[in-house]
């Protein structure tokens, strides 16, 4: 008989009123930290293109502006905004399908308000921070209905205090949204398992069409969704009607399409596929780039055939696909690619995960194991984590594999919600059943360790998260080096992404007697602009070359405010690689170095450039 109980063995069902306490609790303490985190971070390098493109969205009823994540996050963070539109050309911003018209928009406001941007974004941040509580109060219910207490508990606090939630929670990016639908998609995909019926698949369709909303990563979920109800339904054992259940896959599918068409509020659905125009390769033709655009199925059968999608979905898709083709340069273990590693985000995976959270990963899978092999599991049990896991590993998988470039570890925070629904199966009936050891000091009877382990490790994993406050997008674990380490490791926003420039302007403001400056913070190349300062850039120079060939050539000492990100050269192209032969003065959190350039003493010059 399977041991699994809701809320433990043989105890009767907790009141839904404790579990709505329980669940305001967690969500508390998790909105009001976010909130904290909303003013003290600066607006990263993707926020300064979201906001306008959620406006417009909003004043123009255009899609064009970031089309290449869906607008749904935007659409939310944005819908208080009494924006000013004739202060920013909107037109002239550029509509074609391989232009990021946002980030014009975006860096010309910048431009103008300066430091005072963070202004525009404490309230959109506050609402983006609902969709990490969203997230927060799927995973709670339903572990806390088909595991229990002690083990939803354990996962609200791997949630509440991951350093990857906790980094882009308060931003206006898709991510969070992403997982917290994806997570959603997966709760209606489990009920859908459980009560087959009509009602129960338009709900599923409802769920995976607000995922889709979020990022097209969730495309993958029209498949692997049927995917996993089927293999839950072999393992539970159950059988239904395979008309129906087809019948019912269709119904997902149409639900699911309306859904991301009343988001794009029905923008051109259903326009013959011959009417594109793509930038990308594969659906555009060999030569089309984002200035010459093309369609290979324009004088084809397919071209007559009407997308079910909306255009600007379409485009999103078509303009990840040049990307991709055209390929960038990623920076992986202190080595520049041009294109992508297949196991880059393992890898980022194991150095941005706290080591308790990895480790619970671990022992939780292999208490699920075990205790699926000695039937100890309840068949909704194992549903959940396969309409958890599957969907999720999918979609890392396919980002993986996806090839072209390998940048952000923020592109599959999806595994997160399996890997913490794991680690909190070790509090689990089963984990406290397997979990059982004569331990020194407390008799001769065995005890269980599985509930004091689920808490030590993520009281762990929380203490390994904070020690980093509030530099969360920095945060790397122990084993991998810290966070200090880190831009040896990694590049982009796995370290930073415009979010500690706020410390940069304390530093200035700290140290007025440290001038001049030479500064390269790789934030849209404003550096002194962006302060009101005056700097110049740092001399970049061929892979090889001496820190002293700089000093030489300087009559006075300089204060060089350098990111981490600019420390390696790329493949064959100067740069500022030279700074690694002497150490940072300061470390402004862990995105900047400041190095102090004295110039060379005189004695130290050639001998043929003495003075005689």
């Amino acid at each position: 008989m399977p041991l699994d109980t809701p809320n433990g063995v043989g105890k009767p069902p907790v009141p839904r009123m404790v579990f709505g306490l329980e669940l305001c609790a967690w969500a508390t303490v998790s909105l009001s930290y976010l909130w904290v985190l909303c003013g003290a971070t600066f607006v990263t390098v993707d926020e300064v293109a979201h906001l306008p493109a959620g406006v417009s969205h909003w004043q123009f009823r255009r899609f064009d502006f970031y089309r290449v994540n869906p607008p749904l996050v935007r659409l939310a963070c944005t819908v208080h905004w009494p924006f000013v539109g004739s202060q920013i050309d909107w037109v002239n911003a550029g509509v074609g399908a391989g232009y990021r018209p946002e980030f014009y928009v975006g860096v010309t406001r910048l431009s103008d308000r300066k430091l005072r941007l963070i202004n525009d974004y404490y309230v959109p941040r506050m609402i983006a921070s609902l969709f990490a509580v969203a997230g927060l109060a799927f995973i709670f219910s339903c572990i806390y209905f088909e595991v229990g207490r002690p083990s939803a508990h354990v996962a609200a606090a791997f949630w509440c205090f991951s350093p990857d939630i906790l980094a882009h929670g308060p931003t206006i990016g898709p991510d969070i949204g992403s997982v917290a639908f994806g997570l959603l998609a997966c709760f209606t995909l489990r009920g859908y398992g459980q009560t087959p019926s009509l009602a129960s698949a338009t709900t599923c369709g409802v769920g995976l069409g607000l995922a889709n909303l979020t990022k097209l990563t969730w495309l993958t979920g029209f498949v692997t969704f049927p995917v996993a109800v089927l293999i839950a339904r072999r393992v539970s054992g159950s059988h239904g009607c395979r008309w129906r259940s087809l019948c019912h896959l269709m119904w997902f599918w149409v639900v699911a399409v309306f859904i991301i068409n009343v988001g794009y509020l029905f923008e051109d659905s259903c326009l013959p596929l011959g009417k594109y125009s793509f930038c990308s390769e594969r659906l555009g033709g060999v030569s089309a780039s984002p200035s010459e655009l093309g369609n290979v199925y324009r004088d084809t059968w397919l071209g007559r055939l009407p997308v079910p999608f909306p255009r600007n979905f379409v485009l999103g898709i078509d303009y990840l696909k040049h990307e991709v083709e055209g390929k960038m340069w990623s920076f992986l273990n202190g080595e520049w690619k041009f294109g992508s590693w297949p196991h880059y985000y393992v890898l980022t995976t194991l150095y941005k995960t706290p080591e308790p959270t990895l480790l619970g990963t671990l022992i939780g899978l292999g208490v699920l194991i075990a205790g699926i092999r000695r039937r100890m599991v309840k068949p909704e049990v194992i549903s959940m984590f396969l309409f958890l896991i599957i969907p999720a590993a999918v979609c890392f998988s396919s980002v993986s594999l996806q090839g072209g470039f390998n940048h952000h570890h923020r592109y599959v925070l999806m595994i997160y919600p399996p890997m913490f629904a794991l680690a909190a199966y070790i509090a689990s009936p089963v984990g406290v059943k397997l979990l059982r050891f004569r331990l020194p000091l407390l008799g001769p009877k065995k005890r269980s360790i599985a509930v004091p382990l689920a808490v030590a490790l993520v009281t762990l994993s929380a203490a390994s998260s904070l020690r980093v406050h509030p530099h969360y997008t920095s945060y790397f674990n122990t084993i991998s080096g810290g966070p200090g380490n880190g831009w040896r490791l990694l590049g982009s926003s796995n370290i930073a992404w415009g979010q500690d420039i706020l410390e940069v302007d304390k530093w200035l403001k700290d140290n007025p007697d440290k001038r001049p400056v030479v500064m390269d913070i790789d934030y849209f190349g404003m550096n002194g602009n962006l302060f009101d300062i005056e700097t110049s850039d740092p001399p970049k120079l061929p892979k090889g070359a001496s820190i002293n060939d700089v000093r030489s050539s300087i009559t006075e000492t300089q204060w060089w405010i350098i990111s981490v990100k600019k420390l390696y050269n790329l493949p064959g192209h100067p740069g500022i690689e030279y700074l690694q032969q002497i150490e940072p003065v300061e470390k402004i959190a862990y995105a900047y170095h400041v190095y102090r350039i004295d110039p060379l003493p005189k004695a130290h010059a050639s001998p043929e450039h003495r003075t005689p």
